[in-house]
């Protein structure tokens, strides 16, 4: 089921903030450290980590589904460890991941190795300045990495995406922790129903993922359920179920 319509109360993905234990983790201050910071050492530090927290956040299944890749140029913005990458170069032409985290591409790279997957070219750079010709993708997507933040792309960045991809071609954020902002810009905002949660790949793994990343709460959760899945509800924020979409003058 397709929603088009905001929810009257909605849980967006918060904005990016600092998990003391995250902070703590690389011998910072919780309270003084900005949330990039501590971000930017996981990514750089412990790229793995980074890959098993996001390969236990899967997206709704018919998210992909509703993107228009089938043999086509996609520009992958934020592509991290490839959360949307490999799934994007298993129907597209090519794939160009762009990463500004170099500990990032590296686990990219390996990734793709292991996978064997050859139409992926990891670029280097950020949404601020993408080193890429005008009109050059045909559809541009990211996931939980741009927003309206000026840190996370901002009017910058989407003139970016907008330069980038051809016209007629479609930009899609997914699981937008603005959906509004998008929406001022020409953006339509879609969701899917249906029951979610993060599957993370073992026990170990959840219970590391939640005491680093989502608290005490979620921790007991996975404790007492001994399974390592955990209900967004108890996260208290939207599921990987939405996103916004424009087409590109």
């Amino acid at each position: 089921m397709l929603d088009s319509a905001l929810p009257e109360n909605p849980l967006w993905r918060p904005a990016r903030r600092c998990p003391p234990r995250l902070a703590e983790r690389y011998g910072l201050d919780p309270a003084a450290t900005p949330a990039n910071q501590a971000w930017a050492l996981l990514y750089e530090r412990e790229p793995e980590l980074y890959d098993r927290l996001v390969e236990g956040e899967n997206l709704h299944p018919r998210i992909f589904a509703e993107l228009p890749i089938e043999a086509v140029t996609v520009l992958d913005v934020g592509a991290g460890s490839g959360r949307l990458t490999l799934p994007c170069a298993a129907r597209a032409a090519e794939v160009l991941a762009l990463e500004p985290a170099a500990g990032l591409r590296r686990e990219l790279a390996a990734k793709l190795q292991r996978c064997g997957i050859a139409n992926v070219r990891i670029i280097a750079g950020s949404d601020q300045a993408i080193p890429l010709p005008a009109g050059s993708v045909d559809v541009t997507v990211s996931c939980a990495a741009f927003g309206a933040d000026p840190e996370l792309g901002g009017e910058q960045g989407l003139a970016e995406l907008r330069r980038v991809t051809r016209p007629g071609g479609q930009i899609f954020i997914l699981w937008p922790d603005d959906p509004q902002w998008f929406l001022n810009r020409g953006f339509s905002y879609h969701a899917f129903a249906g029951a979610m949660e993060t599957r993370f790949r073992d026990l170990q793994t959840a219970k590391l993922c939640a005491e680093i990343f989502y608290g005490e709460a979620a921790l007991e959760w996975i404790r007492q359920s001994g399974r390592p899945i955990l209900p967004y509800s108890v996260l208290g924020v939207n599921a990987p179920r939405d996103l916004c979409r424009c087409t590109v003058a």
